[in-house]
């Protein structure tokens, strides 16, 4: 039997799964390879029809290159030895999504009567200009900020000036992501010859930079890969907006740049082996920049050759990514992330749609991200747990822009019903200059359309006096709302690596905005910085207990978590959280977190050790705090919390602030980041067997025991008894 398992977390998932109904036609046909440059026989059958299909000496992804008919299907795949897997059955009904894209010839047909045809046809350019009219004072905000003279090759590679990766990335996103492009749409849209004269002097300044060193995308990325990125993103668009302006000799003096780029976007995709292992950050961003790349060149440059790259393009998109992005509109990588990975493909998705119409958006993954990025990304609050960059904001000093703007662009006129595009005009008039996305402001003729579809005003928002909840399964996400109080928590089947941290069962408590409980730690000057490794990514900088001063599992595909069960009334929220894969030395942890609406969080950990050992019990606030008689009073700006350890009153915690000199941010770095946070921890003695009762309220919430399963909560007002097993409530 050929078992289909995961080898690494960033690895492709099986798809379809065993017995589930596809979202869209064709399905997507993945699945984890042992080996890399394996090749298998892959076998469908239709099971009503009859029709059965055989491919040889294919890998994954397979491609369907046809709709196929509805009805319930199986498929197997068997590698050359003849061990062969299990038969997967899933269906495809009239709801599935038809998504098929072009190819890439198709595609090179459908633009050999246009001069101009990456997002826009020249026929194109007066309805956009009018639809984005009050976006041109910001453009030529942005655009002031150009300054020729300061632009410089990255110097980090000369000895002695190797920690100037950080102003290198901060570099040429001001001067190409920011200015170059401002100042090219600014040419395209408004016909603004002065921006598009210095336009073509930057890219002209630009094509003079060696695309080897600090500017490569190759591996081992010594001096990093962030200005490659930055030059692959925008050059190919640059230059193809900028043709009219530039002579047949400045064409041939930048072209040669251009290839070399593309031609280091296809090796860099190898190395990675991406279509196999998509969870690298940095390698994501390029399958889209390939396409348009492809598309720029494939009238100049070797037509077979722009083929393969936008033939790779156009499946990966069809098959493979997202592939931290799930069907519900979540992303794995948590919000910082998601308003940024939800950017990068934008010119390539419009610029297909564009020209022959298909839409990738139409994937589930784009169609509901407004939901995801509403409970998420869009709050503005002091915090957007988790993963990395949770203290980053829009307007935010460090790595401007990143954290996105604006991130409903794009998805609110097609997706959001009216509380969903209320606030992305909001968003979009707070703006006064751009910073890092810019491709996805001024709108295409696709995009005209669905807004024109829509009236602001359809959709009333919810009472926030209401409970809402919501749990994003594919990330593991979920959040609790209620008037000015929210609750987050993570609970993923993703392990912690990379730019998730080792946080399985972590929450936040924000208050109007304010973090009462949060993650702490920073993402700093880099990833891996000595603050990253050994405070942010660890569980000790996290809303979490620590077994034996240990956290919980780092860089394991295999540290996930389980929501066991969720049930909510008017003014409760109750959940049952597995967590016992994320630690070692456990055989049992579970997290009970109950909400009570307009009051706080009550939370219960469950721990069975191997062996008996203390815990420590730890939770941080960005809050002043202050230790009382048997409670700790956390200061909120309206109204103080109070925060008890119902099972341990007379327990006295240790509280700390900030971060010691080992894990102090880096001096010489401008943060979003928070420092002045507290750190709460009890140390419970050596046991085999822990049970951890707390609550954080406004008023007194009294937590009592009846049985190991019954819970009985009480407030100044009201009375619930939870049965802890079931999460049934009675009252």
């Amino acid at each position: 039997m050929l078992d289909l398992y995961r080898h690494h977390d960033f690895q492709v998932f099986i798809s379809p799964k065993n017995n589930e109904a596809s979202s869209v036609n064709p399905p997507r046909f993945t699945w984890p390879q042992a080996e890399y440059a394996a090749t298998y026989t892959f076998y469908l059958e239709h099971l009503s029809l009859g029709q059965q299909w055989k491919l040889d000496d294919v890998c994954s992804p397979v491609r369907i290159p046809q709709l196929l008919p509805v009805g319930n299907y199986r498929w197997k795949i068997v590698d050359n030895d003849g061990n062969e897997s299990k038969w997967l059955g899933f269906s495809i009904n009239q709801d599935a999504i038809a998504y098929l894209p072009p190819t890439a010839e198709a595609l090179f047909e459908r633009c050999v009567e246009h001069d101009q045809f990456l997002m826009y046809f020249d026929e194109d350019i007066q309805l956009s200009r009018v639809e984005s009219w009050s976006a041109f004072e910001q453009f030529k905000r942005t655009a002031e900020k150009f300054d020729l003279n300061a632009i410089s090759y990255p110097n980090h590679y000369i000895r002695g000036q190797e920690e100037g990766k950080r102003t290198a990335i901060a570099n040429v996103r001001e001067w190409i992501d920011r200015d170059l492009i401002a100042l090219v749409l600014l040419y395209k849209i408004w016909n603004d010859e002065t921006s598009g004269d210095n336009a073509v002097k930057l890219l002209l300044r630009l094509a003079e930079w060696s695309p080897e060193g600090p500017a490569s995308l190759l591996r081992p990325c010594t001096w990093g890969d962030e200005v490659g990125l930055s030059l692959a993103r925008n050059l190919f668009l640059a230059y193809h907006w900028l043709s009219p302006l530039l002579t047949d000799s400045e064409k041939e003096f930048v072209r040669p740049m251009l290839i070399r780029i593309a031609y280091q976007m296809e090796e860099r995709l190898e190395q990675d082996q991406f279509k196999q292992f998509p969870g690298h950050s940095h390698t994501s961003r390029l399958p889209a920049y390939l396409g348009i790349a492809a598309l720029a060149l494939h009238k100049e440059y070797s037509r077979t050759t722009c083929a393969r790259w936008l033939d790779y393009a156009l499946m990966i998109y069809q098959s493979v990514l997202p592939f931290y992005g799930g069907e519900d509109g979540s992303w794995a990588e948590g919000p910082f992330y998601s308003s940024s990975y939800s950017k990068w493909f934008h010119p390539f998705f419009l610029s297909v749609e564009r020209i022959q119409g298909f839409s990738f958006y139409n994937h589930p993954f784009y169609r509901e991200y407004c939901k995801f990025a509403m409970d998420f990304v869009a709050p503005n609050d002091s915090i957007h747990p988790f993963g990395d960059g949770f203290w980053c904001k829009r307007d935010g000093k460090e790595w401007p822009g990143f954290f996105a703007q604006n991130p409903l662009r794009i998805y609110a006129d097609r997706f959001g019903n009216g509380v969903v595009r209320r606030k992305c005009h909001e968003m979009e008039s707070n703006i006064s200059t751009y910073d890092l996305h810019l491709l996805d402001v001024i709108p295409t003729k696709h995009q005209i359309n669905y807004a024109n579809a829509h009236a602001l005003n359809t959709v009333n928002a919810r009472s926030n006096t209401e409970l809402s909840h919501h749990f994003y399964a594919f990330a593991g996400l979920g959040k609790v709302t209620s008037q000015e109080l929210s609750l987050s928590f993570r609970s993923s089947p993703f392990g912690n690596s990379s730019h998730r941290h080792a946080d399985q069962g972590n929450i936040a408590l924000l208050d109007n905005g304010h973090g009462v409980l949060i993650p702490t730690g920073s993402y700093g000057y880099r990833f891996g910085s000595g603050h990253h490794t050994n405070w942010t990514r660890t569980t000790q900088a996290h809303n979490l207990p620590l077994i034996d001063g240990c956290g919980q599992i780092l860089d394991n595909e295999s540290a996930d978590a389980r929501l066991l069960y969720e049930y909510a009334g008017e003014d409760w929220y109750i959940n049952q959280l597995d967590l016992t894969n994320a630690y070692e030395g456990a055989s049992g942890v579970t997290r009970h977190i109950i909400f009570i609406a307009g009051q706080g969080v009550i939370l219960i950990d469950n721990i069975t050790l191997t062996q008996s050992a203390p815990v420590q019990w730890r939770l941080h606030s960005e809050l002043g705090c202050a230790w009382g008689e048997q409670q700790i009073t956390v200061a909120h700006p309206s109204h103080n919390y109070a925060l008890t350890l119902a099972s341990h009153p007379t327990l006295k915690p240790t509280i700390s602030y900030g971060y010691d000199e080992q894990n102090q941010h880096c001096d010489s770095v401008v943060s979003d980041a928070n420092p002045n946070v507290t750190h709460i921890e009890w140390s419970l003695p050596s046991a085999s067997k822990h049970v951890i009762a707390a609550t954080c309220s406004k008023s007194d919430i009294d937590v009592k025991f009846v049985d190991d399963q019954q819970l009985v909560v009480k407030t100044p007002t009201q009375q619930w008894m939870f049965n802890l097993q079931t999460g049934v409530m009675t009252q």
